[in-house]
Formats: structure tokens, C-alpha cells, sequence
């Protein structure tokens, strides 16, 4: 019994080690790039929030601003007020690090201890950015664990990435958006770029907008002069675009009005248009879905499948504008 209690006892030493190995391990891989500037502590407990940091900046000092974190949420508040405010959450051990170049405010945040254990331990860690209602600032905004969540931003060019959290913001001027493994939600924009490995898009109104999701669903408004937008997995729907260039491997296509022209594909999903009204030739291709178009204007479509039947009423042949239909496997119908 002795011998039994004394192997236990010596399992559970390997086990705190084991953990606290991999504490050690993970901070290590985080902050490769930025040294060990950190003290060690054995244990964490309980609520360790503190307010570690709150600056206020004139605007007209400040073109652009920069923030870089492993594990905050940031927020953009527009108040009203004439100065910018920062204001940083953490734990009481974190430290912020601010930096001023050619009117360019660069905003870090650093752990300056490392428990090795902690239990029953949290902290919200934040940083919240309050403007004025007409700042023009650029924003160049990364966080690798939290959300970003910002309000509307006409008069701003945005750059948002967060590996492993939420994006959303309101109307945009122009920006670039990117999450792996979060979903992204945006309003109203003039040309922007948006990226998501694993997460959804929805997004509104577009001048141009490029939108990619590898694993997600996308939902998008209208796109008045050129879009492009590609899923992996996903589908797509879409309320209206002039020059719509859409891609889908497995998944959906649903479009509600195509006008001028389109180049759509989709590899084993079908492709769904209510309105099309185009004036340049354009192509639709299915590899293993059905093509459906409700309602087109007076063109004519060239249709081509392997194994599926095709009904085309109200077909042009005279028309200069050309709309070439493909599928392997899938049906074709255009009213």
C-alpha cells in the first residue's frame, strides 16, 4: 500500500511538471520573436483585471494607429469628445508599450510574468480606442486570440486581423478584413478586401469587393461595380452585382439580379439566378449541380452538358450578347 500511495504521489509530480512544461512551451512559441523579458510566479487565482493603461492623444498628432496583441479584444468608440483616448485592460502583470514615428502611434502589450499554474484564474483582457465622430485616422489593427469590433468608418482606411476571433465593424470607406478561424461582419463600404478561413462573411452595399471564405457561408448585399468572391465550402448568396466574378467548389450560388456581366462556377453545387439583365458575353459553369435562371433578357444562351437535360425558352439566336451555360452532370434551365 505504501509502495502504491508513493507511485501516485510520484504520477501527480510528473503531471505538474508535464503542465508546467507546456506553460513554458506555449509562451515560448507565442513570444519567439520577442524575447524573455518575464519573471516566473508558481500560481494564478482569481480575478487578476486591472486597468494597465489610458492615454489621451491630440489628432491632429496622429495619421495613423497601430495595435498589436496576442490576447485582447479591441473596440473603436466614436464619442464626443476633441482627443483620442486609449484605454488598456489586463492583468496587473502586462504591460502596455506605446511608440510615436512620423505621426504613426504603435500600441503592444507584453506579459512581464508567467505563471506556471493557474487555477480558477481569469482576466478580461481589453483596449478600447475612443475618437471623434469625424476622425480620419488609418487603422491597422492585429490580435491573434480576441474580437475587434469597431463602428462605422467612412472617412478611414481600416486593416483588421484576428487569428482565432470575431470582426465586426460598420460602413467602411476603403479596408481589409481577415479572420481564420472567426466570422466576419461588416456594413456598407467603397473597396474592400475581406478574408476568412473558417468563419462567415456578411456583409452589405459595395462600390468593389473582394470577399474569401474557405469553410463558411457568405451573405453580401449589393455590389455596384466589380466583385469578386470565392468559397471553398461554403455558399454563397448575393442580392445584386453589375460584374460579378463568383466561385464556389462545394457549395451554392444563389444571386437574386446579375446586370452586364457574370463569371460563375461552382464544382458540385448549384448555381441560382432570379434576375439577369447582361450586356457583355459571360459564362455559367456547373461541374456537378443544376444551373437555374428565372427571369433573362433577350440574349442567347449556348448550353453544353453531359448527362443532364436542357430547357431554354425564349432563346435569341440573333442577339450580339452571348451567355455560354456548362455542366457534367446537372440540369439547365433558363425561362
Amino acid at each position: 500500500m505504501k509502495s502504491k500511495g508513493a507511485k501516485i504521489t510520484l504520477i501527480i509530480i510528473l503531471a505538474l511538471i508535464v503542465i508546467a512544461l507546456i506553460n513554458f512551451m506555449m509562451y515560448a512559441i507565442i513570444n519567439k520573436d520577442k524575447g524573455f523579458n518575464v519573471r516566473f510566479s508558481l500560481i494564478a487565482f482569481g480575478d487578476n483585471t486591472e486597468k494597465i493603461f489610458e492615454k489621451e492623444y491630440d489628432p491632429e498628432e496622429l495619421d495613423s494607429i497601430h495595435v498589436d496583441v496576442s490576447s485582447s479584444n479591441v473596440k473603436i468608440e466614436k464619442a464626443d469628445t476633441d482627443k483620442i483616448k486609449i484605454t488598456a485592460y489586463g492583468d496587473k502583470n502586462e504591460a502596455i508599450k506605446e511608440a510615436m514615428d512620423d505621426k504613426k502611434l504603435s500600441i503592444t502589450k507584453e506579459n512581464t510574468k508567467v505563471f506556471i499554474f493557474a487555477m480558477f484564474y481569469w482576466c478580461n483582457e481589453e483596449i478600447i480606442i475612443q475618437v471623434p465622430k469625424d476622425c480620419d485616422e488609418a487603422f491597422s489593427i492585429h490580435t491573434s486570440s480576441g474580437d475587434i469590433v469597431a463602428p462605422d468608418l467612412d472617412n478611414n482606411i481600416i486593416h483588421f486581423e484576428s487569428s482565432s476571433g470575431d470582426i465586426e465593424c460598420g460602413n467602411v470607406n476603403n479596408g481589409n478584413l481577415r479572420s481564420s478561424s472567426g466570422n466576419i461582419l461588416i456594413g456598407n463600404g467603397n473597396e474592400v478586401t475581406i478574408q476568412a478561413t473558417s468563419g462567415n462573411i456578411t456583409a452589405g452595399d459595395f462600390d468593389v469587393l473582394s470577399a474569401e471564405a474557405s469553410s463558411g457561408d457568405m451573405q453580401i448585399g449589393t455590389i455596384k461595380e466589380n466583385g469578386i468572391l470565392k468559397t471553398v465550402s461554403g455558399t454563397i448568396t448575393l442580392n445584386k452585382a453589375n460584374k460579378l466574378k463568383a466561385e464556389a467548389s462545394s457549395g451554392d450560388i444563389r444571386i437574386n439580379s446579375i446586370e452586364d456581366y457574370c463569371e460563375i462556377s461552382t464544382s458540385s453545387g448549384n448555381i441560382i439566378v432570379d434576375k439577369m439583365n447582361i450586356t457583355e458575353k459571360s459564362s455559367i459553369k456547373a461541374k456537378s449541380g443544376n444551373v437555374v435562371i428565372n427571369h433573362k433578357n433577350d440574349i442567347y444562351v449556348e448550353t453544353k452538358t453531359n448527362s443532364g437535360d436542357t430547357d431554354v425558352q425564349n432563346n435569341n439566336r440573333m442577339s450580339e450578347t452571348v451567355l455560354e451555360i456548362t455542366t457534367t452532370s446537372g440540369n439547365i434551365r433558363v425561362n
